[in-house]
């Protein structure tokens, strides 16, 4: 060791100096410390006030305590203090220490109420949004803190209703948080359904960073589109995990509802358990169903269950499972409303197949069970459900089955809507139809099928149809071919064996299309209300490049034209044809003419014929109705003719009727009556019987003359027709040579009425009729004289024929045919062609009586017709007294005849004579001259006259009684009676043996002038008395006839 090393201080003073800093160091961290915990609140508040001022956050606290391991802040507002968006009466935050300095650990609140609201569709809570990172795309991470919340309250207010939530628990936030939750909302709306009293009671828990919702979620009514669809007490038991971002999900949920309706469809109750799992991109679900009491307006099922297992997200939903139902039954409506359908078939040849079918239909409608599968597959905008191998079992025995690899299956959201079967399907059972159909599809979409279907019967009824064959493209449009052979009743009748080809286009939609072209329907044999045809055919046409007939959404469209008609058979025994021209169908207005149709029943002179040019009709919901004009028919050997037939007629319940108007005339070669019209004829058709009624009246002046009701059998061509004239009255206005050719030249200014009834009846053997007819104190105006009183009943034992049974009594008041008759009766017969076979007739006269003799008068004859009276036992001074001669008496008894022709131009009396009785008579004048300038030989003669006696006396007549008639008067053997005057004039006379002839030339109608002064001398000495003196003095023979040329006509 030297003295140049530097000698070492003391260790001692070094370790001094070192312990010495250590300590000045460790005092003045201890001093800052110290002084920061001083200053923490201070601090704190600062950087608490930094940051809610950095965010534009208004708030409000109180810095209760800052301890090492928390800190409480109390009495917190963040927001506006009016509305602030938080409040807490207390939070506490606690803090960890680690390698990176302090953090927190955990935070108790108590107290806090959050407030949020949508704000422009979304969740805002108000100041306190201010402090989410908008440009942070880190996925949603749950922390990793404890949390100790005691009365946590949310009020949230939505477009769809405000939701408030309570929330009480503890734990940590990513591995044991337990929380009780109370969610509840007075009233919620949104897409389009709306519910009360909304409330969820649940626990949330977090379990290895996945949050977990459990609990019940329950409702009050729920109600959608506008109340149609209601769900009473929903409710759903949850139990929900999501994964920690909140993008993954998994649990079930249990839902029910006590009942539910939707429209007219309703169920008692409603369980759903559903299993899910995945995400918003694709969620698997596993869905168990069922619904007790489903039922609808047409529909109930005890019970419905449905399993199913699909998906739903981003991609298109797709399921597959299992349907089923059990105790199913449609409504008694239903069931009647199939069983009236049914009945408006009754009649047609498919009437009891239908009733039949119907029946079966309404049993299996009455319990059925059933099940299917299903499978629902989306793509894009379209959907497709199928049914795999349905299955439908009834109560009744029917079943319908299809085979493990059938498919029926729907297209929705197609331009075209479609329907896709392929498999093999069989029905039987239960009165139904049976058989089996089968379809494939190709790779390329060519589909191609047969349906074989056993023949149908029931009732007499029997359907075939050859087997259906199917075939179609990739288009949809799928081609069908078959014939349908059809036999049974018809309209009271049979059809037997019609023939119809069926073949044509089946759209997916379900639109059907006949093939266009003419088509033969044809029958063995038709027997309908007494007619049968034997084999028939006509043609059904269509329209060029149309089908014959459509049906789809659009209802039925076709329009077929007929080209012609042409049927031939029989009724009863009688030959029948029907002919017509074009007849057109208007299938979409249901509408259809008829041209030219003639119907012809019978032969011979016996036809029965009806012809229309034409014939429309439409159907109704009463049945067939429509127009019938220029129409016209004859009933068989029935001499009436009934033409421009026009009406409205219709067809319902088996029966036709026809309302119109119809001329009726006579068929005779020469018409018997003029032309009678009706304008409220009736007629109708039905089980083979014509019945009509129909009131007529003359044409020209629309009296009334007749009603009928008329009948008449198809089968055996038989009828009747009865007529009834209730009061046919003839005046000024109505004459009987208006009604009747008959009646001209033979009546005429005939007053008073006729009432009776008449019937015709005929067969196919022949026409009967008979007849009533009376009348009752008539006045008219025949060929032969007025007549006054008329009263008869004329019963007819051919009415038609004109003819009467023998015996017919026609009682006179008068007839006049210039010698007034009282109180006659004529007893006649119609011998019919218009010929009178008078039997006699009698009149008391003047103390005797006027006897017409039996005679045949025939009024078609040109020549005259004769009629002859006797004159029987006339009392001169009877007959006097009845036509007032009072200045004269007479004696005497006369006999005689009066034949009288008469014809259209009037009546004569041709050679008529009248004798008086043996021991001749007397006459006395007693009467007062008139004419005093006669001179004293006058006056002479006429007191000479005062009583004359004659030994016989004659009287001829000749001539018209509407105009000159020629009367020879001749008598003799006069001589002067007692009392009369005498002087030397009247005694010259008496010495003669006188014969007087008198002609007197006058209307007949003037004869009583005539007579009056054949019997008042006065006229006859004035006339005649000087010639008579002349004559008297040149001849001086011994016999004298006093005779002037001819009497002066009566003025």
């Amino acid at each position: 060791m030297t003295d140049a090393e530097p000698v070492p201080p003391p260790r001692w003073k070094v370790r001094t100096l070192l312990f010495k800093k250590r300590w000045l160091t460790a005092g003045a961290v201890i001093i800052l410390v110290a002084g920061v915990w001083i200053a923490r609140e201070p601090i704190a508040d600062e950087f608490i006030r930094d940051q809610l001022e950095s965010r534009d956050v208004p708030a409000r606290y109180a810095i209760d305590r800052i301890g090492f391991r928390s800190e409480q802040l109390s009495d917190i507002v963040i927001g506006d203090p009016k509305r602030p968006d938080l409040t807490a009466k207390r939070v506490e935050v606690l803090l960890g220490y680690g390698w990176r300095g302090p953090y927190v650990s955990g935070i108790n609140a108590e107290g806090v109420r959050l407030y949020g609201r949508f704000v422009d569709g979304r969740l805002s809570f108000g100041s306190l949004d201010k402090f989410r990172d908008p440009t942070s795309k880190d996925p949603f991470a749950l922390p990793d803190l404890s949390v100790a919340l005691r009365d946590a309250r949310a009020r949230v207010e939505t477009p769809w209703g405000n939701i408030g939530a309570a929330l009480h628990g503890g734990g940590n936030l990513r591995r044991d948080f337990t929380g009780k939750l109370a969610l509840v909302a007075p009233r919620i709306a949104a897409a389009g359904c709306s519910s009360d009293n909304i409330s969820f009671y649940g626990t949330v828990l977090v379990r290895d960073v996945r949050p977990q919702l459990v609990g019940p979620l329950r409702g009050g009514l729920l109600r959608c589109a506008d109340g149609r669809v209601t769900a009473a007490s929903p409710q759903i038991a949850l139990d929900l995990s999501l994964s920690e971002d909140l993008q993954s999900w998994k649990g079930r949920a249990d839902a029910s509802i006590a009942r539910l309706v939707a429209g007219p469809v309703a169920a008692d109750r409603m369980g759903v358990m559903a299993r899910f799992d995945g995400t918003a991109v694709l969620t698997k679900l596993d869905v168990d169903a069922e619904m007790a009491r489903l039922r609808g307006a047409d529909f109930a099922a005890e019970t419905v269950n449905l399993e199913a297992k699909g998906s739903v997200g981003s991609a298109a939903p797709k399921f597959d499972g299992q349907i089923r139902f059990a105790r199913a039954s449609g409504s008694a409506d239903l069931r009647r409303s199939l069983a009236e359908s049914a009945r408006g078939l009754a009649g047609t040849p498919v009437g009891p197949l239908t009733a039949k079918a119907v029946g079966a239909l309404s049993r299996v409608l009455a319990d059925a069970s059933g099940s299917a599968g299903f499978a629902l597959a989306g793509e894009g905008p379209t959907a497709r459900i199928d049914l795999i191998a349905p299955e439908l079992t009834s109560a009744s025995g029917a079943h319908f089955t299809g085979s493990a690899d059938s498919r029926i299956g729907y297209l929705y959201g197609a331009d075209e809507p479609a329907v896709i079967a392929t498999g093999r399907w069989s029905i039987a059972g239960g009165d139904l139809p049976s058989g089996t159909l089968r379809l494939d599809r190709s790779a390329e979409g060519r589909v191609t099928g047969l349906a074989s279907l056993d023949p149908y019967s029931a009732e007499g009824a029997r359907l075939a149809l050859t087997p259906v064959r199917f075939s179609g493209g990739a288009g949809g449009l799928m081609r069908f071919a078959t014939a349908a052979t059809l036999s049974g009743p018809l309209a009271g009748g049979r059809v037997e064996r019609l023939t119809v080809p069926l073949s044509g286009f089946l759209a997916p939609t379900g639109a059907l299309a006949f093939d266009g072209g003419c088509s033969r329907v044809a029958a063995d044999r038709i027997e309908v209300s007494g007619f049968r045809l034997g084999r028939s055919a006509i043609d059904l046409c269509s329209r060029p490049g149309a089908p014959l007939l459509s049906a789809g959404p659009d209802g039925l469209r076709g329009a077929i034209r007929i080209p012609g008609i042409a049927l031939r058979g029989t009724s009863g025994s009688s030959p029948f044809s029907l002919k017509s021209g074009a007849a057109n169908i208007d299938l979409s207005a249901m509408r259809w003419t008829l041209a030219l149709a003639d119907i012809r029943l019978g032969e011979g002179e016996s036809v029965t014929r009806f012809a229309a040019e034409s014939l429309a009709g439409r159907a109704t919901k009463q049945g067939m109705t429509g127009d019938l004009r220029g129409a016209s028919g004859k009933i068989g050997a029935v001499p009436l003719n009934m033409s421009e037939i026009a009406g409205q007629w219709r067809f319902a319940n088996g029966a036709l009727t026809l309302d119109g108007g119809l001329l009726l005339t006579d068929a005779a070669p020469d018409p018997r009556f003029f032309p009678l019209i009706s304008n409220d004829a009736n007629l109708r058709f039905a089980n083979g019987m014509i019945e009509a009624k129909a009131g007529f009246n003359e044409q020209k002046t629309g009296t009334k003359i007749l009603d009928t009701v008329i009948q008449h059998r198809l089968a055996d061509s038989s009828g009747s027709a009865d007529l009834v004239v209730r009061e046919l009255r003839f005046n000024e206005a109505f004459q009987p040579d208006q009604l009747t050719s008959l009646a001209l030249g033979v009546v005429a200014n005939v007053q008073g009425s006729v009432v009776g009834d008449g019937r015709i009846e005929w067969t196919a053997d022949g026409v009967t009729s008979r007849g009533t007819f009376a009348t009752a104190d008539a006045s008219l105006a025949a060929a032969f004289g007025p007549v006054t009183g008329l009263t008869t009943t004329l019963s007819f034992d051919d009415l038609i024929g004109l003819k009467s049974a023998p015996g017919q009594i026609a009682k006179i008041k008068e007839i006049n045919p210039g010698i007034p008759v009282v109180d006659g009766e004529i007893e006649y017969r119609l011998l019919g062609d218009n010929r009178v076979r008078v039997e006699g007739g009698s009149w008391p006269f003047a103390g005797g009586k006027l006897l017409l003799h039996p005679t045949t008068l025939d009024f078609s004859a040109t020549n005259a017709r004769r009629l002859s009276f006797d004159i029987v036992g006339v009392d001169a001074a009877v007959f006097l007294q009845s036509f007032g001669f009072e200045n004269i008496n007479a004696t005497g008894v006369f006999d005689g005849t009066l034949p009288v022709e008469f014809d259209g131009m009037g009546g004569r009396i041709v050679n008529g004579r009248i004798d008086s009785r043996a021991g001749g008579g007397t006459l006395a004048y007693v009467g007062e001259l008139s004419n005093r300038n006669l001179g004293v030989i006058a006056n002479f003669a006429f007191g000479a006259l005062r009583s004359l006696k004659y030994d016989d006396l004659t009287i001829i007549l000749n001539g018209d009684l509407d105009g000159e008639m020629v009367t020879d008067i001749r008598f003799g053997g006069v001589g002067q009676g007692e009392g009369a005057t005498r002087n030397f004039l009247t005694n010259q006379v008496a010495k003669l043996p006188l014969i007087f002839n008198v002609k007197i030339t006058a209307p007949f109608r003037q004869l009583l002038t005539s007579a009056k002064g054949f019997y008042d001398p006065s006229l006859l000495i004035e006339q005649n008395l000087e010639s008579l003196l002349r004559a008297q003095d040149e001849a001086g023979a011994p016999k004298t006839v006093v005779q002037p040329p001819e009497s002066e006509p009566m003025q």
